[in-house]
């Protein structure tokens, strides 16, 4: 059974992979062979992790251990300290392809740089509002898009019959994407719809 996820991002976002573009940028957005945005898998798998394992610490029903079935137990929390396979794999989010294959080809190259803006954030002294020196960090972000990642069963793999219904539930509690989070970058909507 496979699933895709429609992330509708709201909000400029940053999505990393922890590179720098050398004095210019501290952070630079993470990018597919033709230039374009892409939200890697391991992060959305680890915002439905996070969300999952709230749901379970809330108590809410049937979560218990859900994270662990889907996306593999941490290795701190199994008795021989070792990680345990899940049963899902979640692939990368990237644009629809009929979007992705016109921006990424010549036609459509002169448009790319339009997805990226540069945004700059400094630390301010509390005693006097002056800027901390120093501090100066200029960040790529990616203006609001659509697009999409696929959830899937790994072959060999049993998976509860309910987990589309599972992560459904939990969707509302993932409200933003990528870095920054917390400073009301990435706002996000998810929605998961069935594929064959």
């Amino acid at each position: 059974m496979k699933a895709q996820l429609n992330i509708r991002l709201k909000h400029y976002w940053h999505a990393g992979g922890g590179r720098d573009a050398g004095n210019v940028l501290d952070a630079v957005i993470h990018r597919d062979a033709n230039g374009l945005p892409v939200v890697p898998g391991r992060h959305i798998k680890g915002l439905l992790r996070d969300a999952l394992e709230r749901a379970e610490a809330w108590g809410w029903e049937g979560f218990s251990s859900l994270a662990a079935t889907l996306f593999g137990g941490r290795a701190e929390t199994t008795s021989a300290g070792e990680s345990q396979p899940g049963c899902l794999r979640v692939s990368d989010g990237v644009l629809p392809s009929a979007i992705a294959g016109w921006l990424g080809s010549d036609a459509g190259s002169h448009l790319r740089p339009g997805l990226y803006r540069v945004l700059y954030v400094t630390a301010i002294e509390w005693e006097n509002g002056v800027a901390r020196d120093h501090s100066l960090r200029g960040i790529e972000v990616t203006v609001p898009l659509d697009m999409t990642a696929r959830i899937e069963q790994i072959p060999g793999q049993d998976a509860p019959e309910d987990w589309m219904g599972r992560l459904e539930e939990i969707l509302p509690l993932i409200d933003a994407i990528g870095a920054g989070r917390s400073r009301g970058l990435g706002r996000v909507e998810l929605q998961l719809e069935v594929r064959s």
